[in-house]
């Protein structure tokens, strides 16, 4: 038995994550454990399809067991989304390997760059780089650049190559004792307008899914199946459109301290967010008066969700307290069964579960049904919105 463990939103899961669990049986793995975004996704949006759907596309691709990754790591940079989901799969106590795709496929090069990050002079570097104004993104690529050379800063341009290296930077930092595997990226690039070999990006299947578009020659036959017969699939312009209404009226409430609560506030920009506010009639509009070459869309994103969900950053956790059981297979039966001896966190299984839990675990599950409610107004007809988060396990 071995058994490894993927980080994913699988929003929505397609060609590119089927090869990628391929791989992995390929490289001799018998049992894999997704730990999985739930409503809403890193890029601070609704997810695309229902976390149960992702689900059950998932375990169809491949996948034997899903868990949750809870929407205060899923909904949050690359750094604590890392974290979230190694702390987790590390959380069984039975997964031995850690596997992620990548634009290099090199595991010895994303390993070298995660202990070069640890570096004084690239430390150094970076906050001068951002004291220039620079994104976070673009001042650590330029202080990787300098002190380690062309190669090693051109890696980190790339997007996969980047949460790469923060998954082995966590895996360290908790003191993990999973192996750090990559698989190369086949295709289309991450964020591309476009199909290469039959792969294409997860943005851009998201594109062509809000635009009502199909995406059959896109996905597996089995998940364009299951996305097809899904009773609540989102509507032409997506979900993000259903919640606008609800974030607009959220931050109008909301004051100056409650601004300043938001988790990555940092050098006034609670100021900036509430001018903007005032000023704009929608969504676009307002993510355009914030938006500057520092604050990027995403970060704004996930700042307008916490918003909306009422996160703060007094309630963040370190790390997350327990595993949220989704859906498995037969392998991911087996996988439970161990993890019932050797897991360090509860594995809930169903929502009775959390009664007899901790008042903190409780408090975190309770964050992960209100985001689960809210995103089921983003396409259920008035009335049955709760019949769309049904917090059942899907079990195949």
């Amino acid at each position: 038995m071995k058994t490894a463990g993927v980080i994913c939103e699988y929003n929505p899961f397609h060609n590119g994550h089927e090869y990628m669990l391929g791989e992995m049986r390929k490289r001799g793995v018998t049992h894999i454990v997704a730990c999985m975004s739930g409503s809403f996704c890193q890029r601070g949006e609704a997810a695309v399809y229902d976390k149960y759907i992702r689900t059950r596309a998932a375990l169809n691709g491949g996948a034997d067991l899903v868990i949750e990754l809870p929407v205060s790591f899923a909904c949050a940079g690359a750094e604590r989304f890392a974290l979230g989901g190694v702390y987790l799969l590390n959380s069984l106590g039975c997964t031995n390997e850690l596997y992620f795709g990548s634009e290099c496929g090199k595991t010895e090069l994303l390993a070298s760059l995660a202990e070069g990050l640890e570096n004084e002079g690239i430390k150094k570097e970076l906050h001068k780089g951002l004291d220039e104004g620079l994104t976070f993104a673009a001042a650590r690529q330029r202080a990787v650049g300098a002190v380690m050379g062309e190669e090693a800063a051109e890696a980190l341009s790339e997007p996969n190559n980047t949460l790469a290296v923060e998954y082995i930077r966590a895996i360290r930092k908790t003191g993990s004792g999973m192996m750090p595997c990559t698989v190369r990226r086949r295709g289309a690039s991450h964020d591309g307008n476009e199909v290469s070999e039959g792969f294409a990006g997860a943005k851009y299947i998201r594109e062509r899914i809000n635009a009502g578009e199909s995406i059959r020659e896109l996905v597996p036959e089995k998940a364009f199946e299951i996305y097809s017969a899904s009773e609540f699939p989102p509507s032409t312009g997506g979900r993000m459109k259903k919640l606008e209404p609800m974030i607009m009226y959220r931050l109008r409430m909301m004051d100056e301290k409650m601004y300043a609560s938001l988790p990555d506030i940092s050098e006034g920009l609670e100021n900036r967010i509430m001018s903007a506010v005032r000023a704009s009639a929608d969504l676009e509009e307002l993510i355009g008066r914030i938006k500057t070459k520092r604050y990027t869309r995403a970060r704004i994103n996930r700042l307008l969700m916490y918003a909306l969900l009422g996160i703060s950053r007094n309630e963040l956790s370190e790390a997350p307290s327990y595993i949220h059981v989704l859906g498995f297979n037969k392998r991911g039966s087996e996988v439970l069964k161990i993890a019932k001896k050797t897991a360090s966190v509860p594995v809930i299984m169903k929502y009775g579960d959390i009664r007899a839990c901790s008042e903190n675990i409780k408090r975190e599950f309770m964050l992960e049904a209100r985001a689960d409610d809210i995103f089921a107004l983003t396409s259920a007809p008035p009335g049955i919105c709760g019949q769309l988060m049904s917090h059942k396990i899907e079990i195949l």
